[in-house]
């Protein structure tokens, strides 16, 4: 552990870029009549109103989205954050593994989300195989999902070798939310499905979510580790905001696939979802009972048709 692991994080000057409207860095109100910081009261959900919640001790919510009335129903229900994640290859487009989308499969989804969101801060994964080549590879693909897509801010999977990766995207304006733990695109190289920062390993996940932070992340997303090193690498990125799935409750935030979330997949799911609705039992009756009065006549009645 190093010794100035627990030491508040300052962002360098790329991390404080104002390029874009998204990466504001001040954390905290300054005018004496500045109310009390509440993301409730947000009426648009930007970087700067993370790093406030992380500072007043908020937390906030994110969900998965792929879709444009999704999107709606989330951005009412009042989720901050809406992520067009590369989990839509499982979801969206049957695949089985997340490897198989592109980036060109992801655009018109986040660009549907886009569209149905007002409030929440749209949030589009970077595929794999569109930005590990280089930097550059990176900030061409990022571009694309913030000038085609419409999104806010990119996340990427990404570790401390991978920081110019990060500032690159950052110099060009485009926030950045960096993906550490356990990273789905390597789940070859990571040995499968495995919990991440277990006894020494939690070094290295602080390492790369601290590296990742200092090269401009405004938010670093910890997937499958455990509560110790989710909470070293809260303490360790200082005023950069950090979202937990997997991870325990010591996050800033907190992101699960909406399908897990809401019942829609049947079969065994991960041990960090809890699911809260049915959905998926309340769809299929609905479907069983329309096609039942189709099959009877009943459907269409008197009040549905033209005279």
């Amino acid at each position: 552990m190093s010794e100035n692991e627990n030491a508040p994080y300052a962002p360098s000057a790329p991390a404080a870029s104002a390029q874009h409207p998204h990466n504001a860095t001040s954390a905290t109100p300054t005018g004496p009549g500045d109310k009390p910081f509440s993301l409730e009261a947000v009426k648009k959900v930007r970087t700067l109103h993370l790093a406030q919640a992380k500072a007043a001790g908020e937390k906030f919510s994110m969900l998965t989205c792929y879709d444009f009335l999704t999107a709606q129903i989330f951005d009412r229900a009042g989720i901050d954050m809406l992520l067009i994640g590369d989990s839509a290859a499982n979801v969206v487009y049957g695949y089985e593994s997340t490897l198989t989308v592109t980036l060109d499969e992801m655009i018109p989804l986040v660009a549907s989300v886009a569209r149905g969101a007002s409030r929440a801060m749209v949030v589009a994964d970077l595929p794999f195989g569109s930005y590990e080549q280089s930097p550059a590879q990176a900030v061409a693909s990022a571009a694309r999902l913030m000038k085609e897509g419409g999104a806010h801010a990119i996340k990427i999977e990404a570790n401390a070798a991978m920081t110019e990766w990060v500032r690159a995207i950052v110099r060009a304006g485009i926030p950045v939310v960096a993906h550490v733990g356990f990273t789905p695109q390597s789940e070859h190289a990571l040995g499968g499905f495995r919990v991440q920062g277990r006894g020494e390993k939690s070094d290295a996940v602080v390492a790369d979510a601290r590296a990742l932070a200092e090269a401009g992340a405004f938010c670093v997303l910890l997937e499958m580790v455990t509560t110790e090193t989710a909470r070293r690498v809260d303490q360790a990125v200082g005023a950069v905001p950090t979202i937990g799935i997997g991870a325990g409750n010591v996050t800033t935030g907190q992101v699960l696939v909406w399908q897990d979330a809401m019942g829609m997949r049947e079969g065994k799911l991960p041990k960090f979802v809890k699911q809260f609705a049915q959905i998926g039992s309340l769809l299929e009756d609905a479907a069983r009972a329309y096609r039942a009065e189709v099959r009877s006549g009943e459907f269409p009645a008197q009040e549905h048709t033209f005279e």
